[in-house]
């Protein structure tokens, strides 16, 4: 009877120890969904374009825009192309698109209407609030 009782016990503790790990994974990004009005609140910096300011393997958090009002000259944004999310800063805004360039890139890229525009990022004392080596992981998780 003291067995059974203590596997139940261990089994219930379990239980509770993944629920807990699912709710963070699964619950964690459709909370920041809802906090920063994205539909992609992550996003992880898969080269090293935008270095300084952003590294190869960083996580960021991608506040939602709704379109050329949200964002100005300066701003690093998100916009959507044929191979996934570019991360580059607007170096300029014309009246139906905007141009963009990596801050460790020599050229600029070209124009890209603003539909493809995901968000910026979330910044904090003006630099981009980002978490060092996390994107790696989940780089890894996606192969």
């Amino acid at each position: 009877m003291v067995k059974m009782k203590k596997a139940i016990k261990t089994i219930l503790e379990w239980t509770v120890y993944i629920l807990v790990f699912a709710l963070i994974v699964w619950g964690t990004p459709e909370a920041l969904k809802k906090m920063l009005n994205s539909e992609y609140p992550i996003a992880s910096v898969t080269s090293s374009s935008m270095w300084p300011a952003l590294k190869k393997g960083d996580l960021i958090l991608i506040k939602g825009t709704s379109g050329k009002n949200d964002i100005e000259i300066g701003d690093i944004v998100v916009y959507a192309n044929e191979k996934g999310f570019t991360i580059h800063r607007v170096i300029e805004l014309k009246e139906d698109t905007f141009i963009t360039k990596g801050d460790a890139n020599n050229i600029k890229d070209k124009p890209i209407e603003y539909d493809k525009l995901i968000g910026k990022t979330l910044n904090f004392k003006n630099k981009p609030i980002r978490i060092p080596f996390l994107g790696k992981l989940s780089q890894i998780t996606r192969k």
